[in-house]
């Protein structure tokens, strides 16, 4: 019987071509703002290389500093100090990694024939990183425990820059000038994507090799310049994991006669984290769900508005159809089914044309488009363009979505216009001049 409706479907189609093509391009248009959307916060919350973890793992980026005895505050990243005592050693994790932060600094390479200056982006991390983030290596090997405890001088480079600065990728063991001192590469990685923010660099340094790396900031030496990752070994343990942490913090603050430290809301799950615009306050997840659910009733409603006024003018044609098919016994709901499915195949090829405009979109803005919600935005360093892998743009997840945003579209737009019309009797419907 539904195959039957879409094949009538099809035929009405070919003989309003008008009409089918402005529906068409008009659900396309409202359904790629959707998808535009979708294909942002998948490429924000999915497992994509090389952060594929990112359904078991937690962050901890910062912490507010509280004076006891007056009203000052600070908020910054945290020390090494506290990475050690209060992360490093916890029970439950599968594995904890700190990245040290570096802002307003640009390393350069020195290239070895000419003596160009090459500006490069740089992670200093430490070994447990590679066991984190799941790193696709070409050739040699991540910076061992023992290479990050002494602080030797040894990173790890990206394909890319490998081939730009050796003009091949078999480069372990070679030499590679830093910012005028000299580090050994013990290891090739895939490139990483600039979308991938807390993995995205073109070389990989253990932060022991900084002088700075113990520096700390405030009165109670947490704060610093290093965000902790740490890996569940399942989902289900993120929460113990988040007690326990809360626990050593707990026990901090016990002790302390003038400070206390506030973790707001950390660790959080690696998608919450997303939504965490300011570092002295946790996100208002209430507002934040009615500004996205208004956003998306926006995206959603106008052109269900909008495309019920033109079905409707469709419906006054149709009444004497409709008032025959009822003579002869149909029922409101097999004549509400069949509208339904015949606008549900405009609005799935407008979800097509849709999905594809939004590819389109994303590949043309996706420079800037990552950052459309943020509270602020870095700007992009110098050189850098931000690739979209094609595992990003077409996957199940995203077509779920095209097809769940056609059917809710189609009920909004048709229901309304094709219940009205079923609703006039017979003779009404059989007698309307056309």
């Amino acid at each position: 019987m539904y195959i039957q409706y879409f094949k009538q479907a099809w035929q009405l189609l070919k003989q309003n071509k008008l009409f089918s093509s402005i529906y068409i391009i008009g659900t396309g248009l409202a359904i790629s703002m959707v998808m535009v959307l979708a294909i942002i916060y998948y490429v924000k919350i999915a497992n994509i290389y090389p952060e594929t973890n990112r359904d078991r793992m937690l962050v901890v980026k910062s912490a507010v500093e509280k004076s006891k005895t007056s009203k000052s505050t600070y908020s910054s990243h945290f020390s090494y100090k506290a990475v050690k005592e209060y992360f490093y050693d916890l029970k439950t994790p599968e594995a904890v990694t700190a990245v040290l932060s570096v802002y307003g600094e640009t390393p350069y390479i020195q290239l070895p024939e000419n003596k160009e200056l090459l500006p490069a982006q740089v992670q200093y991390t430490d070994d447990a990183y590679w066991k984190v983030f799941n790193f696709s290596f070409i050739n040699g090997k991540p910076y061992s425990q023992a290479d990050f405890i002494s602080g030797i001088h040894t990173l790890v480079i990206s394909e890319s820059l490998a081939g730009k600065v050796f003009g091949e990728v078999d480069v372990v063991g070679k030499t590679l000038s830093l910012d005028f001192t000299e580090y050994r590469v013990c290891g090739v990685v895939r490139d990483v994507s600039y979308a991938t923010p807390a993995t995205y660099a073109q070389i990989w340094v253990p932060y022991t090799c900084r002088a700075d790396y113990k520096q700390d900031f405030g009165n109670s030496g947490i704060l610093g310049s290093m965000e902790v990752y740490i890996l569940a070994g399942s989902s289900s343990d993120s929460n113990k994991i988040s007690q326990e942490v809360l626990d050593k913090f707990h026990k901090f603050n016990n002790i302390q006669k003038e400070v206390t430290i506030e973790l707001n809301g950390q660790p959080e799950i690696y998608w919450q984290n997303i939504f965490r615009f300011w570092s002295n306050e946790a996100p208002d997840w209430k507002e934040l769900a009615k500004t996205y659910s208004f956003l998306l009733l926006l995206l959603l409603l106008v052109p269900a508005i909008n495309l019920s006024g033109m079905i409707s003018s469709r419906m006054e044609k149709r009444l004497a159809e409709m008032g025959i098919r009822k003579a002869f016994g149909a029922p409101k709901y097999t004549l509400l089914n069949q509208i339904l499915c015949e606008n549900l195949l405009l609005t799935c090829l407008g979800g097509i044309a849709g999905l594809l405009f939004s590819y389109i979109l994303v590949l043309l803005g996706r420079n800037w488009l990552l950052n459309i919600f943020d509270a602020w935005a870095d700007p992009l360093p110098d050189g850098v363009d931000v690739a979209f892998s094609p595992s990003m743009l077409i996957n199940p997840t995203v077509f779920i979505v095209a097809f769940a945003v056609c059917v809710l579209l189609n009920l909004l737009s048709a229901i309304f216009p094709a219940w009205r019309s079923l609703r006039k009797n017979i003779v009404d419907s059989l007698n309307i001049k056309n």
